[in-house]
């Protein structure tokens, strides 16, 4: 996995955020679509690239570090970011077991607890770069 393609996706993540709060309800609807997708994709493509989520951010902070980028968040902060970063991948796992079993309303509905899930990480995920 690439750094630099993971940064650009939470660039996009946070311009989309932006957008989703705009006072524009047709452009915050849209950005709102945008942004669960955006993030299901940065999610996706970080848990797929290794077979452990922490420790594949550990390395992607150490070379946002490299890059001359300030990191500001503490020892103490870096430890909850990544301790709700792994809940957030447990929930996910669980769901994602539960996806298999459903069809219907009842997927749609665990879809979008998902989907939630998943903003909730990359959110986390961009904690760890701040």
């Amino acid at each position: 996995m690439r750094y630099v393609t993971v940064w650009k996706k939470l660039q996009v993540v946070a311009g989309l955020e932006k957008l989703s709060s705009s006072e524009d309800l047709g452009l915050a609807h849209s950005a709102q679509e945008s942004l669960a997708a955006a993030c299901d994709d940065v999610f996706t493509y970080v848990k797929n690239s290794s077979g452990d989520l922490l420790q594949e951010m550990m390395a992607l902070r150490g070379e946002h570090r490299v890059t001359g980028e300030k990191l500001a968040a503490s020892p103490d902060v870096t430890a909850e970011l990544l301790q709700k970063l792994a809940t957030a991948e447990y929930v996910d796992d669980m769901l994602d077991e539960q996806l298999e079993k459903l069809s219907g309303e009842e997927y749609d509905a665990a879809r979008a607890v998902q989907l939630l899930g998943r903003e909730y990480a990359v959110n986390l995920m961009r904690g760890l770069f701040a």
